[in-house]
C-alpha cells in the first residue's frame, strides 16, 4: 500500500489508537489508514480492516469507563455490559445525509449506546468499502468551528467518495452546542454521504433535528442488572428510598448504586447523594490526601466548566499531581491537559466550588452566556446545598433573570431529581412561610410587569412590603394551608393562619398542599404555583398590558366588534360606523341592567365570544381614540367571488392570500414585540423567539392547487437575525412556490452566514437562541390572527423554561 496519501490529520476520538496519531486518507479506491508510532520514527499503513478492529476496542475501553464507576472492579464493569436492554440498531437508523440526536437525561446511558451503535458501523466500515470513516469526537474537543476541524484532518475526496460517518457525544457540556447543531447540518448537506449522530439532553436541540428518545430502564430490568453484577439476590426495589429507585431506571445511576452496594455501605437517600457518596469515597476521606485532592479537583472542575473542558495541567499543579490524582479514577489525562472521566463529576465537584464560595455568583451571572455554561451545576448545586445555600443563589437567580431561574429549578428538581410523590415533616410554621415568602417575593421582583397575572401582587407593588402570606402546618406536620394576599405596607409579611374562614369570606383563596421532598421543594413549589397562574390569566390578559394602538389591543378591539355586529366571518371588511356602534354598546348596557348589577354580566348576543363588561368599557375607550367615523378593518379583504370549494382560503387569490400571509406575520412580529416590551422584559434573551429578533421571517407559501381538505395552504418558514443588530424594525419575506416539499437542508445552508455572524455579534443570546425551520399549515383566519401566532411563539419559550407546562388553546 501507498505510504504517500497526502492526506489531512484526523484524530480519531482526538485521542490515539493503540497509543498513536492516525491519518486518514482516501487512495487507489480504498481507505488506508497511516499510523505515525512517534515523530522521528518511519509511518506505518494499514488496511481498513486493522483500523476497524482498534475503533471497536477505543469504544469497549469507553463503555468500561463510564461503567467503571469509583468502587466498581473490573469484573463488574464487564458483567454490565451483559444488559444492553436498548439496542442500538433498533433505536438509530441513520442514512445518508441524515443528522440524528440521541436525547436523554444526565446517566441515560447516552454515550453508553452511541459506542455501541459505532461499533457495529465499524464493522461494516471493515467489510464494505463503501461505508462512511467511523469516528468519535467529544463536543468539547473541537476547537474550531466543525468543518474546519474536519476538513483539516480528511481530505475532500475522502469527503466526497463516502463521506464521514460521526458521533458528536455531549453537546450539552459545551457553550458551542447550538453552533454545532448547525454545522451539522451544514456538513451533510456539503458531503450528502456523511451520516451523524449527536447526544445531549433534553431541550439543546432545533425542534426539526429528528431526535431519538433514550427511555430509563423499567424498575424490574434496573434491578435484575444489580443483583446480578453485585452477585447478590436480595436487591429488590422496598429496601431502597423512592428517589432512589427512580434513579437507578438510569444506567449510570445503577452502577452507582453497586458501588456502594459492594463497599457493605448504606445507600443515600438522593440521587445527588449518589453522586457525592462516590466521588467522596474515590478520594479516600481517610488518607492524607483528602485535604490536598479535595480543594484541587474542585479547582479543576471551575476551570473546565469555565473553559469547556480544556483545562491545562500547569494551571492547577502540573505534573506533580498527575499519579495522585489518577488513582482517584475521577479524572483522566491526554497529553498535558486533565479532565474529569465523568461529567457527572465535574459538574459535582463544581456545584460544590459554588456552595463553598469558591466561584462567586456574580460571575456566572455576568451575562446569559456564562449562566449558560453553569446553569447544568447550579442545577445540581438545588440538589447538594443546604436550604440556606439553596435559597441564597435562588433569590438572587430569580431576581437576575426569571427565566434563567426557572430553568435551573425545572432542571434541578423535576429532571433528574425530582420526586413529587414523597413527602416529609415539615418545620414550624413560621420557617415554612418565611421561606416560601421570600422565595415569592424574589419572583415577583424579577418577572416585573408580569406580577399581575403570575402573581397576587398589583403592578408597581413592591413585593417585600405588600406582599402577605398567610400559613399553618398541620397537626401531622406532613401538610400546610396558606393563602397569599397583597397587604399593606406596614402589615406584617407574614402570619399564622388560625382562621381560613375569615379569609375566605373576604375572598381570599385557602389552599393546601403536602410538603414536597428535598431543600429545595419551595422553588419548585412556587414556580408550580406561578405556572398554573400564567396559564389561566395570561390569555384574557395579554391586551390589557399591550400598549395603546399597537397589534395587540387592535386585533382584540376588532375580534369584540365583529361579535358585537355578529359577524361571524374574520372575512368580512365592511367599514364600521363609530355612531351605529356606540348605540349597539348602550342598548346591551340597558339590557344588562334589567339581569342584575352591570358589573357581573357577561353578555354573547349570539355570538361565539364572551362579552364582559369590561370588554364594553375597553371598546368604549378605544372608540374615543379612534379620528374617523368610519372604522375599515386592516387586512386584506377577499378577492375571489365564486370559489371552487367552501374552504376559506378558496376565497383568495394566491397572490392576495401572499398579502394576507405576509400582513399577518409582520404584525406577528410586532405583537411579540409588543409583549417583550411590557410583561416579559425582565426575561431578556432566555426565550427563544426574542435572542433572535429583530429577524427576518423567511419563507415560502404553497397556496394550494385543488380542492381537497388535504391540499390547504402550507407555510414554511425561519427567523434569519438581522446581520445590523442596532435596527428595531423585523421583516417578513414569504414568497410563493409552486413546490409543497421542505427543502430545509439546502435552505439552511444557504442562511448559515448570517447566524453565524449573529453568534459572533451577540454571544450573551447565542444560549437560548434555537431556531430552525417550521412547517406549518396556513393558520391566519381566527379573529385575533397575529396575536395568536405571537402568543404561541412566546408561550413555547415559556415551556422550553419550565414557565408554563402545556402549550395554550388559540386566543378567542
Amino acid at each position: 500500500m501507498s505510504k504517500d496519501l497526502n492526506s489531512a490529520q484526523l484524530w480519531v476520538s482526538n485521542s490515539h489508537v493503540g497509543g498513536h496519531n492516525i491519518q486518514i486518507g482516501y487512495a487507489s479506491g480504498d481507505v488506508n489508514v497511516t499510523i505515525k508510532t512517534s515523530p522521528d520514527r518511519p509511518q506505518s499503513t494499514y488496511h481498513r480492516s486493522y483500523i476497524a478492529d482498534q475503533l471497536i476496542r477505543e469504544c469497549s475501553k469507553r463503555r468500561e469507563i463510564l461503567r467503571r464507576v469509583p468502587g466498581v472492579t473490573q469484573e463488574q464493569a464487564n458483567l454490565s455490559k451483559e444488559f444492553d436492554f436498548n439496542n442500538p440498531d433498533d433505536l438509530i437508523s441513520l442514512s445518508s445525509g441524515k443528522v440524528v440526536a440521541l436525547v436523554g437525561p444526565m446517566g441515560a446511558g447516552k454515550s453508553d449506546v452511541s459506542n455501541l451503535w459505532l461499533a457495529n458501523r465499524c464493522r461494516e466500515f471493515a467489510e464494505d468499502d463503501g461505508k462512511p470513516l467511523p469516528l468519535w469526537i467529544e463536543a468539547r474537543n473541537i476547537s474550531t468551528d466543525l468543518e474546519s476541524w474536519i476538513t483539516s484532518r480528511i481530505d475532500s475526496s475522502t469527503l466526497a467518495s463516502v463521506g464521514v460517518l460521526l458521533v458528536i457525544d455531549g453537546i450539552d457540556e459545551t457553550s458551542k452546542g447550538a453552533q454545532l447543531v448547525e454545522e451539522c447540518e451544514i456538513l451533510t448537506a456539503r458531503w450528502p454521504k456523511s451520516q451523524i449522530l449527536i447526544t445531549g439532553r433534553p431541550g439543546v436541540f432545533f425542534d426539526h433535528i429528528e431526535c431519538v428518545h433514550l427511555e430509563s430502564w423499567s424498575e424490574d430490568t434496573a434491578f435484575e442488572m444489580i443483583r446480578k453484577v453485585t452477585g447478590s439476590s436480595h436487591i429488590y426495589p422496598h429496601s431502597y428510598p423512592p428517589q432512589i429507585v427512580e434513579a437507578v431506571r438510569r444506567p449510570l445511576f445503577a452502577m452507582l448504586v453497586v458501588s456502594i452496594h459492594s463497599a457493605h455501605e448504606s445507600v443515600p437517600t438522593t440521587s445527588a447523594g449518589l453522586i457525592q457518596h462516590c466521588a467522596l469515597r474515590s478520594l479516600g476521606r481517610s488518607s492524607d490526601s483528602w485535604r490536598e485532592f479535595f480543594p484541587l479537583l474542585r479547582r479543576i472542575a471551575i476551570a473546565s466548566v469555565t473553559n469547556d473542558g480544556n483545562v491545562a495541567l500547569a494551571e492547577v499543579g502540573g505534573e506533580a499531581i498527575r499519579h495522585s490524582l489518577q488513582e482517584t479514577r475521577l479524572v483522566a489525562f491526554s497529553e498535558h491537559k486533565v479532565s474529569f472521566t465523568l461529567s457527572l463529576f465535574e459538574q459535582w465537584f463544581a456545584a460544590e466550588a459554588l456552595l463553598q464560595g469558591e466561584v462567586h455568583l456574580d460571575h456566572i451571572l455576568s451575562d446569559i452566556a456564562s449562566f449558560a455554561k453553569w446553569r447544568y451545576v447550579l442545577a445540581l448545586s438545588m440538589q447538594t446545598g443546604s436550604f440556606e445555600q439553596i435559597d441564597d443563589i435562588m433569590n438572587i437567580l430569580a431576581k437576575w433573570n426569571p427565566g434563567a431561574a426557572a430553568w435551573v429549578v425545572r432542571e434541578g428538581i423535576e429532571r433528574p431529581f425530582g420526586n413529587k410523590n414523597s413527602s416529609s415533616e415539615l418545620p414550624a410554621w413560621k420557617a415554612v412561610a418565611t421561606r416560601l415568602h421570600r422565595a415569592m417575593a424574589s419572583w415577583c421582583t424579577g418577572v416585573g410587569d408580569l406580577a399581575p397575572v403570575a402573581t397576587m401582587l398589583d403592578a408597581g407593588k413592591n413585593a417585600t412590603d405588600h406582599l402577605k402570606l398567610h400559613l399553618a402546618v398541620e397537626e401531622t406536620g406532613n401538610r400546610f394551608i396558606y393563602a397569599w394576599e397583597q397587604g399593606n405596607w406596614d402589615s406584617k409579611n407574614i402570619s399564622h393562619l388560625s382562621h381560613p374562614q375569615e379569609l375566605i369570606e373576604r375572598g381570599i383563596g385557602v389552599g393546601s398542599s403536602p410538603a414536597p421532598a428535598g431543600d429545595a421543594w419551595v422553588w419548585g413549589w412556587t414556580l408550580h404555583y406561578i405556572q398554573r397562574r400564567i396559564e389561566r390569566n395570561l390569555p384574557n390578559a395579554l391586551h390589557l398590558h399591550a400598549p395603546l394602538g399597537g397589534v395587540i389591543e387592535t386585533e382584540y378591539a376588532w375580534a369584540v366588534i365583529y361579535a358585537l355586529l355578529r359577524r361571524r366571518s374574520f372575512l368580512r371588511t365592511e367599514p364600521v360606523e363609530v355612531d351605529e356602534l356606540k348605540a349597539l354598546m348602550r342598548e346591551i348596557r340597558e339590557k344588562a341592567h334589567e339581569h342584575g348589577p352591570a358589573e357581573d354580566y357577561a353578555y354573547r348576543y349570539g355570538a361565539s365570544r364572551r362579552i364582559t363588561r369590561l370588554d364594553l368599557i375597553f371598546i368604549g375607550e378605544w372608540l374615543n381614540r379612534q379620528r374617523e367615523g368610519s372604522l375599515i378593518p386592516p387586512w386584506p379583504s377577499v378577492d375571489v367571488e365564486r370559489p371552487s370549494s367552501g374552504w376559506v382560503w378558496k376565497l383568495y387569490t394566491p397572490e392576495r392570500l401572499l398579502e394576507l400571509t405576509r400582513f399577518v406575520y409582520a404584525r406577528a412580529l410586532d405583537a411579540y414585540s409588543e409583549m417583550m416590551s411590557t410583561l416579559f422584559r425582565n426575561f431578556t434573551y432566555t426565550l427563544s423567539h426574542s435572542s433572535l429578533l429583530p429577524a427576518t421571517l423567511k419563507g415560502s407559501l404553497h397556496a394550494g392547487e385543488s380542492d381537497s381538505f388535504t391540499d390547504g395552504p402550507v407555510l414554511d418558514y425561519c427567523l434569519i437575525p438581522l446581520a445590523d443588530t442596532e435596527s428595531s424594525q423585523s421583516r417578513v419575506d414569504i414568497t410563493l412556490t409552486q413546490s409543497r416539499e421542505v427543502q430545509i437542508p439546502q435552505e439552511h445552508e444557504k442562511d448559515m452566514p448570517y447566524f453565524r455572524r449573529f453568534r459572533i455579534d451577540n454571544p450573551e443570546r447565542a444560549p437560548f437562541s434555537f431556531h430552525g425551520w417550521t412547517h406549518t399549515a396556513l393558520h391566519i383566519w381566527e379573529s385575533r390572527p397575529a396575536t395568536n401566532i405571537a402568543f404561541q411563539w412566546i408561550s413555547s419559550d415559556l415551556r422550553s423554561l419550565g414557565f408554563v407546562n402545556h402549550l395554550p388553546r388559540d386566543l378567542r
